[in-house]
C-alpha cells in the first residue's frame, strides 16, 4: 500500500478486476469466485460484473472484521459460463 486511501482502493479494485477477467475466463459453468474487496466508489462495477457473470453473488462482513474497515468479502457462485 501507499498510504494514500484512494490510490489503494483504486490498485485493490483494479487486481480484483484481473481476478474477476481470470475467473470468467477459465471457471467450469457452475463455479464459484471469492474475493476479499474493500468497499469504496469503484466497488459497484466489481459487483455488477459479477452479476452479469453468476447466479449468486452476496457479499459478507465477517464479525471478525473491524467495524471501521471497509473489507467485505464477495461471494459468487453458479458461473453462468462464457
Amino acid at each position: 500500500t501507499t498510504g494514500h486511501k484512494q490510490t489503494d482502493h483504486l490498485r485493490t479494485v483494479a487486481l480484483v478486476e484481473m481476478a474477476v477477467a481470470f475467473a470468467v475466463e477459465h471457471l467450469a459453468p457452475g463455479g464459484s469466485f471469492c474475493s476479499k474487496v474493500f468497499q469504496g466508489g469503484a466497488t459497484r462495477e466489481v459487483l455488477e460484473t459479477l452479476k452479469a457473470h453468476f447466479k449468486t453473488v452476496k457479499h459478507i462482513k465477517p464479525p471478525s472484521s473491524r467495524a471501521g474497515s471497509p473489507e467485505i468479502f464477495v461471494v459468487a457462485k453458479g458461473f453462468k459460463g462464457r
